[in-house]
């Protein structure tokens, strides 16, 4: 049997900044991966020479975990244009950011799309949040206050209008979030708008795989074995334990490391833990992906919708191909629908509803687009309400020489799944 100092189940962001963080203090790792490539709901998929996401999601630039394990020059990371299109009563109204689009923050607020008063308001809430990151004081993946109120609560404490929330807030961070009732922690949203405040929201050349693919890469060769279900856990007496593969084959190590997807982890707990934790509950969401011959006229920008559910099914829509390269084919261009939560309407309906909304933002050009995929993610993010926040796991370890891993533990995000995978390494790592 082989036996190695560290088995990592799952190679996803968390399970390969842990990997890393191991090896890099000389631990001996093996990364065990179910599928066929590393990343875990960072993935990629390719239909017609097409690269399409699983799922809505963007790298923010100034995570400071992205920049402790990731090389930015190496993702060619394209961004998107600060601020964002509001569609509302079938108009498109723009909200830019002041520090970077000085000129065009001022029609925000000429357009009405903005008062002066929120505008003010948003100042001083960026500034606070930047203040506290930089200080320490502002840390999702630190254990919830008792008194941490929803983003909501927050944002009315603060004297944000009704519909400035209603306008910005509610489709801006819903879309973020995967939630429109803005139920969020307000120490999630706080961290959150300090990242887009501080840095670039981006996509990586090729797809959001690319992120994964890069961070693999820096492991040591061997570390990582894909395609290798793990079908059993055992725990031994002096810690750690032996795990058996689908293929038969099994490792040991003194430290065993659960860094797959929060419910896949419960179900591999042994039979005498399995009442010590239970995986949180997560929200889901849709994307639709269509070709498009021409690129639609918001370009980098993002569109978010502040229309009700009844218009249409858009949670937000952006064109990755104009933001970053190997999105699409030469001469296409790659348009993506987020469906939000609460719309009614039928599944077989959901393109051609995605279009019209469309339509009467962007033109008729929209009613020629194709079709590409409808990609479903039924475990996109974990729920981080102040509640769920207040009964999470103070420690990964669950027993001696046994480790859960994953930003359900710390904040869901690319930087709390890269800050889980290593707070569990350097926990390990302390004598």
């Amino acid at each position: 049997m082989e036996k190695v100092d560290c088995i990592i189940i799952g190679a996803g962001l968390a399970g390969l900044a842990c990997g890393r963080t191991l090896t890099a203090a000389g631990r001996r790792v093996q990364i065990l991966e179910a599928a066929a490539e590393p990343g875990g709901r960072v993935a990629t998929d390719t239909v017609d020479g097409f690269r399409i996401d699983r799922g809505f999601q963007v790298y923010l630039d100034a995570y400071p975990e992205g920049r402790r394990f990731l090389d930015h020059g190496g993702l060619q990371l394209g961004c998107f244009e600060p601020g964002a299109l509001i569609a509302s009563g079938g108009r498109l109204r723009p909200v830019s950011d002041p520090w970077r689009r000085p000129v065009a923050a001022i029609r925000s607020v000429l357009t009405g799309a903005v008062g002066i008063a929120d505008g003010l308001r948003t100042a001083r809430l960026r500034s606070e949040m930047i203040r506290r990151v930089r200080q320490g004081r502002l840390d999702p993946a630190a254990a919830a206050p008792a008194e941490e109120r929803t983003t909501r609560a927050a944002l009315e404490a603060r004297g944000f209008s009704a519909d400035f929330i209603r306008l910005f807030f509610e489709p801006f961070f819903g879309g973020v979030f995967l939630e429109r009732e803005l139920a969020t922690a307000e120490t999630v949203f706080g961290f959150t708008f300090a990242m887009f405040s501080q840095g670039r929201a981006c996509l990586p050349a090729g797809g959001m795989a690319s992120i994964p693919t890069q961070l693999a890469a820096s492991l040591p060769a061997g570390v990582v074995e894909l395609g290798v279900p793990v079908t059993r856990l055992e725990q031994t007496d002096a810690g750690g334990g032996v795990v058996t593969l689908s293929d038969g084959r099994q490792l040991a190590a003194a430290t065993i490391v659960l860094a797959t997807d929060a419910t896949a982890a419960a179900a591999l707990l042994p039979a005498g833990l399995q009442d010590t934790w239970q995986p949180p509950a997560f929200k889901a969401t849709t994307l639709v992906a269509f070709a498009a011959d021409r690129q639609p006229a918001c370009g980098r920008t993002l569109i978010v919708s502040a229309e009700p559910a009844a218009a249409g099914p858009i949670d937000n829509l952006t064109v990755p191909s104009a933001v970053a390269s190997g999105y699409a084919p030469a001469g296409q261009s790659l348009v993506y629908a987020s469906v939000r939560g609460d719309w009614q309407g039928p599944a077989a309906d959901l393109s051609a509803a995605i279009q019209r909304q469309a339509a009467g933002w962007l033109g008729s050009e929209v009613k020629q687009w194709r079709q590409l995929a409808s990609v479903s993610v039924s475990r996109a993010l974990p729920v981080e309400t102040p509640t769920v926040r207040r009964t999470r796991l103070r420690s990964g370890r669950i027993a001696p020489g046994l480790f859960l891993c994953g930003d359900h533990l710390t904040t869901s995000s690319i930087n709390g799944a890269l800050r889980a995978g290593r707070l569990v390494a350097e926990e390990l790592l302390t004598p």
